[in-house]
């Protein structure tokens, strides 16, 4: 896929935030900046921007859903955001990697066939963060009996993905309070 190709993106911005002890992952900051407003600026240059997640201020255009029933579970938001997706790949995001712009670029570069799925550097894929054919999904979520409770995993299996290797500070992702801690020592090393 030539990097001008159309694309969407979904961010996932949902869920309980339970290993952070119930808060608001999506509000949380780095550098000043909430984790959900540095995803939107790393995909900023899609077509349309879908956030499933509950209700909350976004910038003009992004479009908001919600899985049902609430808390359904990933593969259920991404279920609901698809029917707003147009363009014929669709980036998937959580809200959660704070440095996801290091490899947005990488990763539409290599967008190809059913898509692609970065992988951190000890070799695990990062299911939130992937470039996927919009028809290759549709058909997953169609094939699938329910969304709710389905792990992104279950999702992609009949997909066959590319695998790209991304840079360790951008597969960082937000989980737990020592994560974020990690977090905001790396940002501290940009400077």
């Amino acid at each position: 896929m030539p990097p001008t190709a159309a694309w969407d993106a979904i961010v996932l911005a949902g869920g309980r935030g339970s290993r952070l002890g119930g808060v608001d992952k999506a509000a949380l900051e780095i550098e000043g900046e909430t984790l959900l407003t540095r995803t939107l600026r790393a995909v900023s240059g899609a077509g349309r921007v879908i956030v499933a997640g509950d209700p909350r201020p976004l910038p003009a255009g992004t479009v908001l859903v919600r899985e049902e029933p609430r808390f359904a579970g990933p593969a259920a938001a991404i279920g609901a955001a698809m029917t707003e997706v147009h363009a014929p790949y669709v980036f998937l995001s959580g809200c959660d990697h704070p440095f996801l712009s290091d490899a947005v670029d990488l990763l539409l570069d290599e967008a190809s066939g059913d898509g692609v799925i970065a992988i951190d550097g000890e070799g695990r894929r990062q299911y939130l963060m992937c470039v996927l054919d919009t028809a290759a999904l549709r058909a997953s979520i169609a094939a699938q009996a329910s969304l709710v409770d389905l792990s992104v995993r279950a999702l992609m299996v009949p997909l066959e993905l590319m695998e790209i290797a991304i840079p360790a500070r951008a597969a960082l992702d937000i989980d737990t309070w020592h994560d974020r801690e990690r977090a905001l020592a790396e940002g501290s090393h940009d400077g």
